[in-house]
């Protein structure tokens, strides 16, 4: 796998973007949707400022981006309607980049690119299939019953996205499915749509779309969808900052792999704890949103990329999966993947 082709389809998966934040980042301005219903609000990402997009006022908006490494960023913006029965989806915080099997890595493994990416092997699968496991993934632990529904519609492509596509990939799909979701004496619309896309030696998913709704709202639901989408604006500082942090990614993987990391080290190791407390910070945005965390907990590790893990105390950790047999956690609450103990202070986790 070439660092460049990494690096490139990072930047054209949805501004390389992933992230939590609150609601107070979305500053308003009096912008209304054609059928005069809907004020709008202007949401930013809070971390790196990557983005901004409209999205309805007085909705919960989360999301913005997760930076897990130099090259390894993610986008997903969480939206829930006041009356909590609407929920929409953009990007998902647990699909990392796959890396395609080899006589080296075979599916399921870490691809391990220490602090520039964490990528996970796996075969490639087409939109419709991803599609079909997020889904089960997403939706399964609170609908009490899954029925397939038809669908015709298709999201919009955002152009700003569009615009940052450096290459063609070798090949693409898209998919979705639709549900039929029975939860309690309620009965809603649970959609996804994904788009699957192979590079040289890798894939990604570079589109997710996702709603659970009632029936009567499926309509409301895509018209908000269509408004974020085309609301879209990638900031061009932003553009620039990645750029600069994919020049640190070529540097840093050379160091490393010809054992040079001294060079960086001090630099490395500031970066490397940072990236640990955001991995930390993605678990957490996990934990606090129920819905989600029992959603996603049940995503097949190979294209997930999470384990569940125990701290001596008994408190539970979902950490990602590293290449080596153990974890390790210390008084300040970091944790890292090692088959010896860090050192002194460091406490062994056990698997849930």
């Amino acid at each position: 796998m070439s660092l460049k082709s990494v690096l490139l389809t990072l930047v054209a998966t949805g501004c390389a973007a992933c992230g939590q934040s609150s609601s107070s980042a979305a500053t308003a301005h009096t912008a209304v949707n054609s059928d005069r219903r809907a004020t709008w609000v202007t949401y930013v990402d809070p971390f790196e400022q990557a983005f901004s997009l409209d999205v309805p006022q007085g909705w919960t908006a989360r999301g913005g981006t997760f930076r897990l490494g130099y090259s390894d960023a993610r986008l997903m913006i969480d939206l829930v309607s006041p009356d909590g029965q609407t929920n929409i989806r953009f990007g998902e915080v647990a699909i990392p980049v796959y890396a395609m099997p080899n006589r080296f890595h075979r599916e399921g493994e870490t691809l391990d690119l220490g602090a520039q990416a964490q990528l996970r092997v796996a075969q490639y699968r087409s939109g419709q299939e991803f599609a079909e496991l997020y889904a089960r993934a997403r939706f399964r632990n609170v609908c009490t019953n899954l029925a397939s529904q038809p669908e015709d519609w298709q999201p919009p492509v955002s152009d700003a996205i569009e615009r940052l596509a450096t290459a063609a990939p070798e090949r693409s799909s898209d998919g979705q499915v639709t549900y039929r979701c029975v939860i309690g004496s309620e009965t809603k619309a649970a959609y996804v749509h994904t788009k699957s896309s192979q590079y040289e030696g890798f894939w990604q998913v570079s589109s997710v779309v996702s709603y659970l709704t009632p029936a009567d709202r499926i309509a409301a639901a895509r018209a908000i969808i269509a408004r974020c989408t085309n609301s879209l604006q990638v900031n061009p500082a932003w553009v620039q900052y990645q750029r600069q942090m994919d020049q640190r990614a070529v540097q840093y993987q050379q160091a490393r792999q010809a054992q040079r990391r001294r060079v960086l080290s001090q630099q490395v190791a500031e970066f490397e704890v940072k990236m640990q407390g955001m991995r930390n910070q993605v678990a957490a945005f996990e934990h606090r949103q129920a819905m989600q965390a029992s959603q996603v907990e049940g995503f097949t590790k190979t294209l997930t990329g999470l384990t569940p893990v125990m701290d001596p105390l008994g408190n539970p950790h979902d950490v990602w999966i590293g290449p080596k047999n153990g974890y390790w956690i210390n008084g300040q609450g970091t944790i890292v993947n090692s088959d010896l103990s860090p050192g002194a202070g460091w406490q062994p986790m056990t698997r849930r």
